[in-house]
């Protein structure tokens, strides 16, 4: 239905009226860097889409964005780790056109970053229970800043976006 963001936005709003001490620290903590992710995030976009054409591929789509204030409250308190031990809080999605492509970007970043080890998952050969589908990899900036990138087709990304149920009008 396509109501990610209205979930996201009613997240972060519970957690400040419940939890007002953490939605501060952990809000506080990503404003103090907002101006340092936002050139991470446009640098690494960068660096893939020059990677992609220079590898012949065509109307790839990359975007970023830093996790919300829930999210990472969340991944704190069930990983059981200090905000500064999470390493997606910064994400940046490629959208290509053909689960070949796919892999064959997946390819072309893990020779550009240095992937961290066990935080690799494969949604298209292995969907998830409500059919999402996509690549998952962590990896180390040369900065030393952890990063995740999801990989999916815009068939994938249309179905993760706005629900299976957008399928019916196709």
């Amino acid at each position: 239905l396509g109501m990610q963001t209205m979930k996201s936005e009613l997240e972060d709003l519970s957690l400040k009226a419940l939890k007002p001490e953490s939605y501060d620290y952990i809000s506080t903590y990503l404003l103090e860097r907002k101006g340092e992710y936002t050139a991470f995030i446009k640098q690494v976009s960068r660096a893939i889409e020059e990677a992609c054409k220079r590898e012949g591929l065509q109307n790839i789509g990359v975007s970023g964005r830093v996790k919300h204030a829930y999210s990472v409250y969340m991944k704190i308190k069930m990983r059981k780790k200090e905000i500064d031990e999470i390493y997606d809080i910064l994400g940046i999605r490629v959208i290509c056109n053909t689960t070949v492509e796919c892999y064959t970007i997946l390819g072309i970043i893990h020779s550009m970053w240095i992937p961290i080890e066990g935080r690799f998952k494969d949604y298209i050969a292995m969907p998830k229970a409500n059919m999402y589908q996509s690549l998952h990899t962590t990896l180390i900036g040369s900065s030393g800043q952890p990063f995740e990138i999801q990989i999916r087709t815009y068939e994938m990304h249309k179905a993760a976006e706005y629900g299976i149920a957008a399928h019916w009008k196709y």
